[in-house]
């Protein structure tokens, strides 16, 4: 019984551990010139799905090419958006025709690249969705209450060992029934 609690010890400030690096490694990204975006429509099918994470990088406009997938303040007042390079405008300065990958048509606007945010680096399926209710009102929460318990639920079972063990209460030993 003892090794079972000690390792459910070790897996609770695994996962503790696990649960504060990411909170931090979030919190810190946009030092290091990374966002996290959650894919909010069907655009990018298949490429990219509704509830997709994707990991953002700083691009330089210079470095971004037909076939990058960005994300940019819409011109259309919208909010983010996340397509492809379809085609790269030179001139006063760098533009970019894009393009959801399930839509027909081309977008009917060019992006200016003070408008990027950046190039879709990595996708992780279906993480947005997690995301998106951590951000919400109920996440902070959640958080909070994942840490208390990965903290606080050993400790009760190690309590409960050391009550049964001051009270003379001791484990049946195993019978070999062989």
């Amino acid at each position: 019984m003892r090794n079972r609690n000690a390792k459910a010890r070790q897996i609770s400030h695994i996962l503790l551990a696990v649960l504060v690096g990411s909170v931090l490694f979030l919190a810190l990204s946009p030092v290091f010139g990374i966002r996290f975006d959650v894919v909010l429509s069907g655009s990018m099918s298949p490429s990219l799905n509704t509830g997709d994470l994707v990991l953002v990088t700083e691009a330089p406009p210079i470095d971004l090419k037909e076939g990058d997938v960005i994300v940019f303040d819409s011109p259309l007042g919208t909010g983010l958006v996340c397509h492809r390079i379809v085609a790269v405008g030179q001139g006063s300065d760098i533009t970019f025709q894009t393009k959801g990958d399930s839509n027909e048509d081309p977008d009917p606007f060019l992006v200016p690249s003070a408008s990027v945010m950046g190039k879709v680096q990595v996708v992780v399926p279906w993480m947005g969705y997690v995301v998106q209710y951590l951000r919400g009102p109920f996440g902070p929460l959640l958080i909070m209450a994942l840490i208390l318990a990965t903290m606080l639920i050993p400790e009760k079972e190690t309590i409960k060992q050391r009550s049964s063990k001051e009270n003379g209460d001791a484990e049946p030993a195993a019978q070999d029934k062989g």
